[in-house]
């Protein structure tokens, strides 16, 4: 199961794409797979025309549902020990989400939200061990650099922002 949850999860939920410019966010619990993993990837994808960025914001969501992918794909291996991952993926369940800021207009409230938070990095001093914390994993690929963070503290205010987010996505879900 640890050779297949990896390469599953990021095919499903990526932490990264190719092109465009967009903020990116995993949510996972480690080592807890009772927790369903949320994804949402938000920003101006490449034109369909082959050339430039899109003038509008898209956001895209997913949670693993009714269960996590883990425990998914572990029924499916005990169903089915050889499988090879592209079969173990497409039985994976998801509620999935897709607009453009047109259908769901507080993607761009929150991105404008995105440039006043304050930067925030870990504390490095080493006083304390979380056990098994939910894993925030964001990924900004912005005009002037890249930048990935992971982190655990769930008063960083990163992280607030984006459970607000997917609150906010999973409402505009809810609208359609």
């Amino acid at each position: 199961m640890n050779e297949h949850f990896g390469p599953v999860f990021d095919a499903l939920m990526p932490p990264r794409r190719q092109g465009g410019v967009y903020i990116s966010y995993r949510a996972n619990r480690d080592f807890v797979t009772g927790t369903p993993e949320y994804w949402f990837m938000i920003g101006r994808e490449p034109s369909e025309k082959g050339y430039g960025l899109n003038p509008y914001l898209t956001a895209h969501a997913r949670l693993a549902d009714p269960a996590s992918i883990y425990d998914q794909l572990m029924t499916m291996h005990r169903a089915e020990p050889a499988a090879p991952d592209t079969t173990l993926q497409s039985g994976i369940k998801l509620r999935k989400y897709d607009f453009t800021e047109k259908t769901c207009p507080a993607i761009k409230d929150q991105i404008d939200k995105l440039k006043s938070i304050p930067a925030r990095v870990p504390e490095i001093n080493g006083d304390y061990i979380v056990l098994h914390p939910m894993i925030h994993a964001f990924h900004i690929s912005g005009a002037d650099g890249d930048a990935t963070l992971v982190l655990t503290d769930e008063k960083n205010p990163l992280v607030q922002w984006a459970e607000e987010t997917r609150r906010m996505l999973e409402a505009c879900g809810k609208l359609r």
